[in-house]
């Protein structure tokens, strides 16, 4: 095998430009941001306020006009009470708002003609307790499943021209308000691990709108080689999220290559970004989108010192992907911890444009600031290897299996490559793999991860992504 100079990479940041779909304009519009990949988080404010807002604000007018309106939960008025009772956050409530609907009035005729709801009016949310309503709503349903880029994560489309505003970026990166925020999440999270979240995967109505048994679901791949039983209630899940974490049928997804001298991927993603000679602390906020290794172990510097001037590569995991982690090497697992962050955080100044892809241009960046599971291996000839699993607005829960928790100080923990060591809950994320400077080399389809950004297709879980420099 050839000995590969770490230092001789392709390039060293070959996704600096912020990433664009078109049809020839280099622009997204309602016209052109279509399914391009099932999945792949929320496309443009146009295109998320038009195909996902407009309708669910048309069904809670229904509702109204019906008196059928989903009781408001007691943790929508809680967190409502703190917001209206402290000044600051109901200021920044407000202008998100305010700012939302500033933007989508620059739109053009046509647009702003598509984002009219059924009263006409083209705003991208009437008010302050309608924003409240809106959130009750989505968090007293399931995910709906659908053949578009916008699947699988509602709470991400509807807040999709919010957490880009100036006031959206304070408010979401404000540690008090996410604390406040999280346990809105939680008691959604709490729903779909209840019996009541089975209602999209209806064995006897399985073609119901947004549901995850329909012939559409079936063809999309989300039970190719997957868990299931078609002939039981809920095909065999008790919620909606044990069906999101449902795991592939026994051999599905073997780990290739030689133990003693390689290290698999142990997520299903699709690749995204590849970054050589990583620095120890870094603006990773600018425009450039730089790793900072500081901020990706959240300050813990002997970790973060450990990976200075090696490789990382970072994978997307869309909302039908696999959503479990497995141990990606034979060897020890040294230390693991769960990192709280940001749950709709998305990097200042990224720009606002119609034509970025808000989500995924801030995958780099949310390795730094949002909730995360970080793990550091030691192989035998690999050297030191992080896998640092990273949460993406409703997927705010990372869950390490408790025998694989190591605390700071405690003796390692023995790992076969292979075995499930935790998961995420609920969504979409991401999660990114570094390596020591000078270990290993890396496989030709990671370095090139800019190339892979729209395959059909992830790179299968068990997948060998590096081999060792010196063997033996």
């Amino acid at each position: 095998m050839t000995q590969f100079d770490s230092r001789n990479t392709p390039s060293k940041h070959p996704s600096r430009e912020a990433r664009l779909e078109s049809t020839g304009r280099e622009c997204l519009t309602l016209d052109n941001a279509g399914p391009i990949q099932m999945g792949f988080w929320v496309p443009n404010r146009v295109w998320a306020t038009a195909k996902f807002l407009v309708p669910l604000r048309n069904l809670i007018a229904a509702k109204k006009k019906a008196g059928t309106l989903t009781p408001m939960r007691a943790e929508i008025v809680e967190f409502k009470t703190w917001v209206t009772h402290n000044s600051v956050y109901r200021m920044w409530v407000n202008s998100m708002i305010e700012q939302s609907n500033a933007y989508v009035a620059t739109l053009d005729e046509a647009t702003k003609e598509e984002i009219k709801d059924s009263d006409g009016d083209a705003l991208w949310i009437p008010g302050y307790d309608y924003f409240f309503e809106v959130l009750n709503e989505i968090i007293s349903t399931s995910s709906s499943f659908n053949a578009t880029a916008q699947v699988g994560t509602p709470m991400n489309a509807f807040l999709a021209v919010a957490m880009g505003t100036e006031a959206g970026v304070a408010l979401f990166h404000d540690t008090t308000f996410n604390q406040q925020f999280k346990k809105v999440l939680n008691a959604w999270n709490a729903f779909l691990k209840s019996s009541a979240s089975l209602d999209k995967l209806d064995i006897n109505d399985p073609e119901k709108p947004g549901s995850w048994i329909s012939a559409a679901a079936h063809e999309a791949g989300v039970w190719t080689q997957m868990e299931h039983d078609p002939n039981l209630p809920g095909y065999g899940f008790d919620s909606w999220n044990s069906f999101f974490i449902r795991k592939f049928v026994p051999g599905a997804r073997p780990f290739q290559g030689n133990p003693a001298t390689q290290v698999d991927i142990g997520c299903e993603t699709t690749p995204w970004q590849y970054e050589n000679d990583v620095a120890f602390e870094t603006e990773f906020w600018i425009k450039d989108v730089n790793y900072s290794l500081l901020d990706l172990f959240a300050g813990e510097d002997r970790w973060a010192g450990l990976f200075q001037g090696g490789q990382a590569y970072q994978g997307f995991l869309s909302a039908t992907h696999y959503h479990r982690w497995n141990a990606p090497l034979d060897g020890k697992l040294v230390r693991s911890w769960v990192q709280p962050g940001t749950y709709f955080a998305q990097r200042p100044g990224q720009g606002e444009g119609q034509g970025t892809w808000e989500g995924t241009e801030s995958q780099p960046y949310l390795g730094h600031v949002a909730a995360r599971a970080i793990f550091v291996f030691e192989h035998p000839t690999c050297g030191y290897v992080a896998l640092i699993c990273i949460g993406m607005v409703e997927v705010s829960t990372c869950i390490i299996e408790p025998q694989f928790i190591v605390n700071e100080g405690a003796a390692p923990v023995s790992i076969k490559r292979g075995v499930e060591i935790g998961h995420f809950e609920f969504g979409g994320s991401t999660h990114m793999m570094i390596f020591q400077k000078g270990r290993v080399q890396l496989e030709q389809w990671a370095l090139d991860a800019v190339q892979h950004q729209n395959d059909p297709q992830p790179t299968p879980m068990g997948t060998v992504i590096a081999t060792a420099l010196l063997q033996g």
